[in-house]
This record gives C-alpha cells, structure tokens and sequence, in this order.
C-alpha cells in the first residue's frame, strides 16, 4: 500500500496541551464503543486532540485483471457494477456482468462468472440464450421487460423466507425495478415499485438496519450525480433525494487534474480533447473540462459508510455525434455517518487511480475508465476491490481526433496487438482490512480519544509498528488509572491487523463506568468509562476495538 496524502503538520507536545484538553473533555458526553466494533479515523469522531501525527490515506494494490474478455460471447468488452456475491448453499462466488458479444445492432447481455476463491473464474455454459446461431455461451435469460437487463448489483437476503427472492436486484437500463431470484439466473419483479434513475446505479444491504440502498444516477448544477432511494422490504422505496455530487471545489480542482493527465505520456488518450478553458474556447453555459460523478458505490462498514466515487473528467465532445463526451475516471474515497454529510477523503486525490502504460500496454485495461463494484469482500485481513476497468471511452485505435476513421495501415503491431486484447476487463485491488486511513507518526506522536464507554474486556488495534504503540487508561480527570501508565503498557512492535493491548500486569480493561452512564439496554457484562492517550513511534494506526 502507497501512503498518498498527508493532512496534518508534526507538533510539539506540552503539557500546557494536557491541561487544556483535560478541561475541554471534561464535560463530554461519552461515546460508546460497542463490542468488536471496529473504530477507523477516516474522521476525528474519536479523538479530542492529536499531536505529532498525520492523517494518510492509503490506495490498495492493484493485482489487475481477473475476468477478462476471453471467451466469443463476451465480446471486446466485459464490465460490471457488482462485487461478488457468496452463495452459502453451493460455496461459491458469483457474478453477472455485461457483455458485448451479440450481433451487431443487437441488445447486450448479462453473463455469468462463478469462482471458489474469487481469483480463478470460470464462465459457465448455460445454454439459455441464442448468440450468433448457438446456446454454447454462459448468458442468463432476458427480462422480458428489459431485453439487455442491465443488472447493475445483487445482494444475498439471508432473512428472506421465500427462497425464489434470497437473491435481489435492480434491473433496467433507464429507471430501476425490483427483482429476486432462487438462482442468479431467472429473475422475476418484486412488487410494482420503480425508481428514477439514469443509466448507472448501485444497490447494497445494510444487514444491521436491514435496509436496501439504492444509488442512482440523477445530476445536479455540474452534470452527472447521484442520489439515494432506501427500502426495508425491497417492495416499497422512499423517494429519491440527493446523495453525492460534484461541488465547486472539484471544478477548481477539475483542470489541473485534466492537464496533469494531459501531460503524462505514459497515459494514452483520452482521444477527443477540446481547448482548455480560457484558452479559446466556446462559451456555454458547463464547461467541457469539468469533474462529474459518473458513478458511487456505497456500503456500510463498522460504524460509517464508506463511500467510492468514480470522478468524471470530460476533456472533449465525442465526434462526429456529438451526443456525449470522452474523458477519464478516478475512483476517489469518502466517508459519512448519516448518508447526507459527507467527508472527502486524502485531498480528494485518487484511491485508485488509472493506471499507466510505461510497461506496455497489454493487459493493462484500467487506463481510462475505471468503475468501483459497489463493496469490496471483506477477507480474514484485506478487503478485495473488484471494478471495471477499460481502456477507452472511444475506441483509440479506430478513430483520428477529428472523428473520422482512422485508416488500419497505420496502426503499429503494438497498437493491433492492444485492440485485439479486447477494451474492457474486470480488474481486482486489495487493500489492508481497516486499511483505509491511518494516523502515521514519524518520530513521536500522542492521540487521546475522547470519553469512552467500551462494552468488552479487551482492547485491540490494528497497525503497522517499526516503533512501537503504548496506550494508556485516563480516567476522566486526564490522570493515568493505576496499573494503565505508559510505562506499565507493554509496546506493540509488530504489523497486524489484530493486536492484542497489554499491560503489564493485566490484559483486561478496568471496570470504571459509574451507574449513571450504563444504558439499560447494554449487553455487555465489562464496561469501562475511560479515554485511552495512544504514544506513537515511527507507526501507523488504522483502528481501534473492545471484545
């Protein structure tokens, strides 16, 4: 994982600084921590002051393409909006993506991947669908409604009692409608409900709330946005309001992104790119160079949702139709607590940005659009990212920037090779679990959360030690409980996602909560009113938990 972002200078600590944010918390409400929760700092929720440390976001590893087009029926071009989905009763991953291997002038498909592990893929031969003369091809049926489906995300019910619905999804191409199915194949409409959308959209389950999310796509004062229509039985949705959009400070961001692009050989096209604004330019009402929301994945995790925005870059009208634009895709990274709020993460900059061609160009399809599933699978210590990857918007290879037909002949053997490998693949990025941001010092930095009420006996965090982490137990006078001193803390030294806090003579939290600020409703036997002061050397800390 690259560290891509800083957000906070390095600081002395004084203990003119302790006394002062012993009588700021002093009359806090506390916040709970609520058994094996995993607490990230993608926000500052937890913490009352932090010294000598920086918030760094981090971008996962690519590992490339996973599913590729590589079989007739796909075509050149395969993508998805979908994570794999974990099918318990047969123990395996599924997937359906889009695939472009019909006759000309013919609808596209939904085709169906399967996988025991989520990296080796097959495709099934279904013989459900006549493609060119011949059933041999892995396509599920059309809806009968909707000729090319356009299935943008299924989630596993594992409450619902009919088993013909245990899988549900979105389908249409323009506006969404409900649908389950027994069997990721045949799907049928589940009640009369649709909702508006464009032609890009999301679905997601939030098991706790056991509510169903649905992003689609709609458009606010800069293009291209997103909003949100919720359910909690998949029959009737609320009315669509706003989600995520672009905002005046991605348009000032917007050209300096589009010429750094621009400005980089190794990243080839996009092909159509018109004047940069004030440099003669038609006036109009939106400027070609601009930064939309082409699409957003969002899913809860722990205690936020994490949102994953694909930010649009238009850099030219698309000729000779003119109907729409070329540009290029960066998935960036943001969080919220309520679904309305939302915090931009890392400066805005990439979480996975496009990738470039200085080792070649085949097999390398992410370069141009690049299209988060809407979570990733969450793994014993990584969190997989599968999203769409392609090459182009329009095809490089078969246009001049005019729009006229670019003549075969000049094509160069690499050119001929990178178009026959086809333009569009499902790729896959891992990232460290909780691995999303850390608080990174480099020489010595001090945390303190603020007041905390942990149900569990134990604490853990996740983190990446060269240093070491010590962590003491304040009470709330901002003093050290007996037994809980930085020097009575055993240093963590190792890189895990799952490191036990000790201390010397004890690895079990004290049982401090007064009466007072012990819900009723609470089920955990140890709780424990305290703050914790985290001493950072040369570390990174991604989360914290009780159990």
């Amino acid at each position: 994982m690259k560290r891509i972002f800083a957000i906070q200078p390095m600081a002395l600590i004084t203990l003119f600084v302790w006394a002062s944010w012993a009588a700021e918390v002093s009359n806090e409400a506390p916040m709970r921590l609520l058994q094996g929760r995993h607490c990230l700092f993608l926000d500052e929720a937890l913490i009352a002051s932090k010294q000598g440390v920086t918030a760094v976001m981090h971008t996962p590893d690519k590992r490339g393409a996973v599913i590729r087009p590589d079989i007739p029926s796909d075509g050149p071009l395969i993508q998805t909006r979908m994570e794999p989905v974990w099918c318990p009763e047969d123990k395996l991953y599924r997937l359906l993506y889009y695939a472009y291997g019909n006759e000309p002038g013919k609808p596209t498909g939904m085709a169906l991947a399967t996988s025991k592990d989520g990296l080796a893929w097959e495709k099934p031969i279904l013989g459900l669908v006549v493609l060119k003369s011949s059933t041999q091809n892995n396509w599920i049926p059309p809806v009968a409604e909707h000729p090319n489906n356009a299935i943008d995300g299924v989630v596993y019910d594992s409450d619902e009692p009919n088993p013909e619905r245990r899988f549900k999804a979105l389908v249409g191409a323009i506006n969404r409608r409900p649908y389950g199915s027994g069997d990721f194949i045949h799907w049928t409409p589940i009640g009369a409900s649709e909702i508006p959308s464009s032609d890009e959209s999301h679905l997601a389950l939030d098991i706790e709330r056991h509510t169903f999310l649905a992003m689609v796509k709609t458009s606010n004062e800069y293009g291209r946005a997103f909003g949100l229509s919720t359910s909690t039985d998949f029959e009737k949705w609320t009315p669509r309001r706003m989600l995520f959009g672009a905002d005046a400070e991605d348009q000032r961001m917007a050209p300096g992104v589009i010429r750094r692009r621009l400005g980089n050989p190794a990243m080839l096209g996009p092909l159509f790119v018109e004047p940069a604004p004030g440099t003669g330019a038609a006036p109009g009402p939106q400027p070609v160079w601009r930064a939309e929301v082409y699409n957003i994945g969002v899913f809860p995790y722990e205690d936020i949702y994490i949102g994953l925005p694909s930010m649009y870059y238009p850099t030219g009208t698309c000729l000779p139709a003119k109907n729409n634009t070329d540009g290029f895709h960066e998935i960036q990274l943001a969080m919220s607590r309520d679904l309305t709020h939302w915090t931009r993460l890392g400066d805005r900059k990439p979480f996975i940005p496009p990738s470039d061609t200085r080792n070649g160009r085949l097999g390398v399809y992410d370069r141009t659009q690049i299209l988060a599933a809407n979570r990733p699978l969450v793994k014993e210590k990584e969190l997989w990212f599968y999203y769409s990857g392609l090459k182009w918007r329009d095809d490089f290879y078969a246009l001049n920037p005019d729009g006229t037909p670019r003549d075969p002949a000049t094509l160069s053997s690499e050119d001929k090779a990178d178009q026959q490998d086809g333009w569009g693949a499902i790729c896959l990025a891992v990232l460290r679990r909780d691995g999303f941001v850390s608080l990174h010092a480099e020489q010595e930095g001090v945390i303190i959360t603020k007041p905390l009420v942990t149900q569990g006996k134990h604490l853990y965090v996740n983190a990446s030690v060269k240093g070491s982490i010590t962590i003491e137990v304040l009470g709330m006078d901002g003093a050290p409980l007996p037994g809980y001193a930085d020097t009575d803390s055993i240093p963590v030294k190792t890189d895990d996602v799952c490191v036990p806090v000790r201390w010397k003579s004890t690895d079990v939290l004290p049982d401090t909560v007064p009466a007072s600020v012990i819900e009723k409703e609470a089920t955990s036997d140890t709780q424990s009113l305290v703050r914790f002061r985290i001493h950072l050397k040369n570390a990174d800390l991604y989360a914290l938990w009780v159990e």
